[in-house]
Order: structure tokens, then sequence, then C-alpha cells
């Protein structure tokens, strides 16, 4: 069950959110298999469409229909095809038809509590051929945490066709579970308030040895596990990142 309502801000989520420091990275690992590649928790398609540029044969899944109709309306525009599946990654279930299976951008953290995890990982091991790949990257709880404060911080100032948009939030909690309270405001060019919305989120930290443990319980076979998009070693002290990749012998 989903415990953040992705449907409440799709229309507005490419508007404050734009990374591609991963970006690089993914392109090459799909590029280093020949078969389908699983996109997970795939939003607006953030990574999704530069992927598909790429040359990736994709299916993209999310549990949000309104998320996923924006990704729909991208593939469109730019003449792109991509398989679309509103779906719980919880709750799963396509052919074991996949040589790459992806879960990015830290969001398995967003799926709360250990059954639900385990069923995650079982049901992308059931996704993937033989000798299929699965990678997933999750932050570093050492560093990360170091922000849950209960500190009110500015994500950014985003302007747009109707004004601006300001993103701010805080954060309390994290043993495992963190309670992020993320807000919107809405201003027009003159600097007038048009709107606030609030968006309650929760993902939880997973030690390293707590998902190794998981992933291997589900069938998996760990391969690497790097600390970087550039693909240096993981270091607990130092690490931003968790990037696990595993293999389905």
């Amino acid at each position: 069950m989903p415990h953040i309502d992705y449907n409440s801000i799709a229309e507005i989520y490419d508007l404050y959110v734009s990374a591609d420091y991963d970006i690089p990275f993914f392109v090459s690992e799909t590029q280093a298999v020949k078969g389908a590649v699983l996109d997970l928790m795939a939003g607006t398609g953030r990574l999704s469409l530069p992927l598909v540029e790429a040359g990736a044969k994709l299916t993209c899944v999310d549990s949000s229909s309104a998320m996923l109709d924006v990704l729909s309306r991208k593939l469109q525009q730019r003449g792109l095809h991509a398989e679309v599946v509103c779906a719980d990654v919880c709750q799963l279930s396509l052919p074991a038809a996949f040589d790459l299976a992806i879960l990015p951008f830290q969001a398995f953290m967003e799926i709360i509590g250990e059954e639900n995890q385990r069923a995650a990982l079982a049901a992308v091991f059931e996704c993937l051929v033989p000798g299929g790949r699965f990678i997933c990257t999750l932050h570093n709880p050492a560093i990360r945490r170091k922000q849950v404060d209960g500190l009110l911080r500015l994500i950014g100032q985003f302007p747009n066709a109707s004004g601006t948009l300001v993103v701010s939030g805080f954060e309390q909690g994290g043993n495992p579970v963190v309670s992020r309270q993320q807000f919107f405001e809405f201003f027009d060019s003159d600097g007038r308030l048009l709107e606030k919305r609030l968006l309650q989120m929760k993902f939880a930290f997973v030690e390293k040895d707590e998902f190794e443990q998981m992933a291997q319980d589900a069938g998996f076979r760990i391969a690497q596990l790097y600390g970087s998009y550039d693909r240096a070693p993981f270091d607990p002290a130092q690490s931003p990142v968790m990037i696990w990749r595993f293999e389905k012998d």
C-alpha cells in the first residue's frame, strides 16, 4: 500500500524534480542487456524517457495512475513507446520476461515494513529471466539520517509559466520510519500567494545487512555494491548511497 499520495502532486512533480545525476549510470546498465527492462516506481518518467531514447525496451510500473498519465503523455509527445503498468510493486504479477529490473531514486525506501519489502523483492525476482539482473538504490542511513532533524528547509524555488513554485519541508523520526511534511506554495508573477498544498510522506531507512539478507532470502545473488554513480566502492562511513546489483541464477 503506497504511503505517499503522488496523485495529488502529479501535475507539478516535474516542476521541482529534475535530477539527472543517475541517468548516465542507468543508460549504461540498460545498454549492457539485450532484452526487456522493467522500470519500477517509474513516476512521471524522469529516468524512463532517457532510457527509452537510448534504446531500452521498457516497461514502466508505478502505483500512481496520475503520475503514469503524465508519463504516457510525455511518451506520446516525443513519439516514444514504452509499456505502462499501474501496479503496486509489492503485489506485482508480471511474466518472467525481463533481463533487467531497476528500482532507482532510492524509491525502495518508500516501501514501509519488512513484510512489504520482502514481498517487493520476491515479486521482482519472479519477473526476471534466469540470469536476469536487478539494480536497486538506497540512501546510506549513516549519511541520510543526519538530515532528519525537524528543521524546515527550503528545497527550492522553481519558476514556471504561472509564476513560481516554492517547495520546502521537514523530517522527523528515522528509526526506521521517517515522517516528512512537504509544503508547496504557488505564487503568481507579482509575488502573490495563490495556493498552498501539503504532501505527507513516509520512507524507511534500510540498513545494509538487513537489505542484503532480505535480497538473498528472495533468491538473489549479490553481484556488486557501489557507493556512488561513478561506481566507487561502498564506504559505510562516507558513501551517500548504496547501489545494489543483484543477479538471478
